[in-house]
């Protein structure tokens, strides 16, 4: 007989503390599907998708955009605000950049909830990004020393440098 309500009292115990746990832990996450950067006829932009795969909305949250000139120099920081995601709910974004930019980097992406705290956000780019920064430093490293060599003043400036 007691063995029964042990059994029974524990289970009640666990159905509770499952309801409460789901209740308190649920949130937005906010995931950064894909993104890219694109250019024509004098207007660039980065563009991509996001979506909240978490089980409450995200209120809103930001996506920092850093972008290169051709010989990787960052320009102006670029933050731009997206609005509440619900559930599951898919959102492209286009992000007008200004300057005209050959490469950009993700700076930050941020999300946060109703009451204004951070919520999980996942870059789903991120490795394929970070697999590709040493060939993509060698470039910017090309293209810097490849402006030094075109630069008429170059012997000029190295003279300088060593005096």
């Amino acid at each position: 007989m007691k063995r029964g309500r042990y059994t029974y009292g524990t289970l009640l115990l666990l159905m509770i503390n499952s309801f409460f746990s789901s209740t308190l832990w649920a949130q937005g996450e906010a995931h950064l599907l894909f993104h890219m950067g694109l250019g024509a006829k004098g207007q660039f932009f980065v563009g991509g998708t996001m979506q909240n795969q978490g089980d409450q909305p995200v209120a809103g949250g930001y996506l920092a955009i850093l972008p290169l000139n051709t010989t990787c120099e960052p320009q102006s920081l670029i933050v731009y605000s997206f609005d509440s995601l619900a559930p599951g709910e898919k959102q492209e974004f286009r992000i007008p950049v200004d300057v005209p930019f050959s490469s950009y980097h993700l700076a930050g992406f941020g999300a946060y909830d109703d009451m204004g705290f951070s919520l999980p956000t996942v870059d789903e780019t991120a490795k394929v990004i970070k697999d590709r920064e040493s060939n993509e430093r060698k470039t910017c490293q090309s293209a810097r020393e490849a402006r030094v060599a075109d630069d008429p003043d170059t012997e000029k400036k190295i003279q300088k440098i060593r005096h």
